[in-house]
């Protein structure tokens, strides 16, 4: 059950990284258009090749837990937590700032300021 869990859990980690890394390509886009963001969206924008590289590192891990004998509770447990705590940091920030954005576009559309 464990390994179960751990699997849906890194598929989920994985396509939330892509999906995380492909949402800061556009706010990427944005702020080359002149457009100012956040100081931490900025620094996300810069570690965005690390969305690459943590599922990778992500699934090593998951694999050697599998072929690995010994069934310790507290390290399938530290590799859901370390990937929730990754997508924590570099997803509620991209999804924040392109929400403000949208919220600015719909304002900008209707002439409310």
């Amino acid at each position: 059950m464990k390994k179960l869990t751990c699997a849906l859990v890194l598929g989920v980690f994985c396509s939330v990284c892509l999906l995380a890394r492909e949402m800061l390509t556009l706010m990427s886009d944005v702020r080359n258009a002149g457009r100012v963001l956040p100081y931490f969206m900025d620094l996300c924008i810069i570690l965005r090749p690390v969305l690459i590289a943590l599922p990778v590192v992500a699934a090593a891990y998951y694999l050697w837990l599998w072929f690995h004998k010994e069934e310790k509770i507290s390290r399938w447990m530290g590799l859901v937590v370390a990937t929730m705590t990754a997508l924590i940091v570099f997803v509620i920030p991209a999804m924040s700032t392109s929400y403000l954005l949208m919220i600015d576009q719909v304002k900008a559309a209707t002439g409310v300021h």
